[in-house]
């Protein structure tokens, strides 16, 4: 789908508008909030007031608290209602462009880089929170731990590490279909199983499949990394809201093997499609 940037501005100038991107990583989850670039807000944090808007393409506005320690600032309070409310998990890519204001409109993209289905509410709000008493964050501590008074970031390097990685493997082209999955801790926490984007169904053959237990139509392919094979299994699921694609009985292994770890970038290119076969292609990043 093209996101509504891209809509807006068809028909003039190329978009100047200051922008950053975050590949939403375990602590985020964990800890319900998110961290501006220490170099955005070196630039525009005397724009930033303690509360932030984030807009999403379908016009629904959202209130979230802006916070400073760690020597940082922070996403905070809504963060967690926002990121909830839009299925953000781990691996997800958010791209906000800043409208000046404490305004930033932003994008939503799953771990295949897909941008996501925006709900269209019935009618368009701001989602209001609570404002926190004991919080310790203002307008003019933003303003002046930006003069020059604060420390350097906590994690610099792994968001960056992680965003830089994905790009170069989204530059990865082929003539066959690819199928991008970012690590998450599921999928190399020695459970066996890893999802695949939806459209890879698209491309495998009809035969070939038995079916178990669970109702799971099952086909037996191969994982290739230049001259070796990983044996695996694919599940395909059926259910009301739509089909999916589970990798297993043999994920673990080739995980182990190729010392997968959150944050890598696996790009699948279909090279096979009877007996099929993925050649497998591995960005490693580098935190």
């Amino acid at each position: 789908m093209a996101s509504q940037w891209q809509r807006d501005n068809d028909d003039g100038p190329a978009d100047r508008s200051p922008h950053f991107f975050k590949i939403i990583l375990p602590n985020a989850v964990q800890e319900g909030k998110l961290r501006i670039p220490d170099k955005f807000v070196q630039k525009f944090g005397v724009d930033l007031s303690d509360m932030a808007f984030l807009t999403i393409p379908n016009g629904r506005k959202w209130k979230v608290k802006l916070t400073q320690h760690a020597g940082g600032v922070w996403f905070q309070n809504g963060w967690s209602e926002f990121a909830s409310s839009h299925g953000v998990a781990v691996g997800h890519l958010l791209v906000f462009k800043y409208e000046g204001n404490s305004q930033f409109d932003v994008l939503i993209f799953d771990a295949t880089a897909t941008e996501i289905d925006y709900t269209l509410d019935d009618e368009l709000q701001v989602h209001r929170i609570e404002d926190d008493e004991s919080d310790d964050s203002s307008v003019e501590i933003i303003k002046h731990f930006y003069r020059g008074e604060g420390s350097g970031s906590a994690h610099p390097k792994k968001d960056g590490g992680v965003a830089k990685n994905l790009v170069i493997a989204n530059a990865f082209k082929s003539e066959n279909p690819l199928f991008t999955v970012i690590m998450r801790p599921s999928y190399v926490n020695g459970k066996d199983r890893a999802s695949l984007p939806q459209d890879i169904i698209n491309y495998l053959p009809r035969d070939g499949f038995t079916k178990d237990y669970t109702k799971a139509s099952i086909l037996p392919v191969k994982l290739q990394i230049v001259d070796r094979l990983w044996p695996v299994k694919l599940y395909i699921y059926e259910r009301s809201g739509g089909s999916s694609c589970v990798v297993s009985a043999g994920w673990s292994a080739f995980v182990r093997e190729n010392s997968l770890q959150v944050g890598d970038v696996c790009v699948f290119e279909l090279i096979m499609r009877d007996g099929v076969v993925l050649n497998v292609h591995i960005f490693k990043c580098q935190d």
